[in-house]
């Protein structure tokens, strides 16, 4: 609903204790009964100026923390494949972390 006020194109990611570096930046897909690595909703959000939400990220391992606070901190994230997202591209880029409540 924030989003939708804000007029925030969205990407969405949920984060979980088996999330890795490379599931954090790459998305396989299958065409035609071969797996494609796509970018994923961080680096598509990232690239065109989106709104990133990421869902439980408490639960993510450190490394991938460590991803997304040097995104958030220096705007800059060196992707495996060589290249490098730079967020002053585009400052439309915004992220909105989500955690659950413990119970």
């Amino acid at each position: 609903h924030l989003l939708g006020l804000l007029q925030c194109e969205r990407e969405y990611v949920q984060l979980h204790r088996d999330t890795t570096v490379q599931s954090l930046t790459l998305a396989p897909t299958l065409e035609a009964g071969v797996v494609v690595w796509e970018d994923s909703p961080l680096v598509r959000a990232a690239k065109e100026g989106r709104c990133l939400v990421v869902d439980e990220a408490d639960k993510a391992p450190l490394e991938v923390v460590c991803i997304l606070k040097a995104l958030a901190e220096d705007g800059e994230l060196s992707l495996l494949d060589g290249r490098t997202i730079v967020r002053a591209d585009d400052p439309r880029f915004q992220a909105a972390r989500v955690a659950s409540k413990e119970a």
